[in-house]
């Protein structure tokens, strides 16, 4: 099932013509510059997908907030936010591996608004993209 999220960052890559390099290669990087709004990075490293805006603190680029999410079925499984919050679908404790059974719902619910705001600022039209390596 497609996501809002997905079918957005997937329009943003198409709008720019870099849809199918991100799907067709294992390791893809792009940045999306937009005056008046940290940039956007979006990257896939095999099976990780990793979409963040970036702000700069003391010289180093810190993300707020970054997705990651399961390639290709964009299945989100950690959110991390600059603020010190980290959380993900998998948990490791005492040797066992725990699902959080609320994670998909929230932050699902999260990259839908997150999806909104990155159409009504005009991402698809407005930002250039720069930094492609795959």
């Amino acid at each position: 099932m497609t996501t809002l999220f997905q079918t957005t960052i997937e329009r943003l890559l198409s709008a720019h013509n870099l849809l199918e390099e991100f799907h067709s290669q294992h390791d893809f990087h792009v940045r999306f510059d937009m005056p008046g709004y940290q940039c956007l990075v979006i990257e896939r490293h095999g099976e990780l997908i990793s979409v963040a805006h970036y702000f700069e603190q003391n010289g180093d680029l810190v993300p707020d907030p970054e997705a990651e999410l399961h390639y290709p079925t964009w299945t989100p499984t950690a959110i991390t936010q600059a603020i010190g919050y980290r959380r993900e679908k998998f948990i490791q404790r005492d040797g066992q591996t725990l699902v959080d059974t609320r994670f998909h719902r929230e932050v699902s619910s999260f990259l839908n608004m997150w999806a909104r705001n990155i159409q009504a600022q005009g991402w698809e039209k407005r930002a250039t993209a720069s930094g492609v390596a795959s």
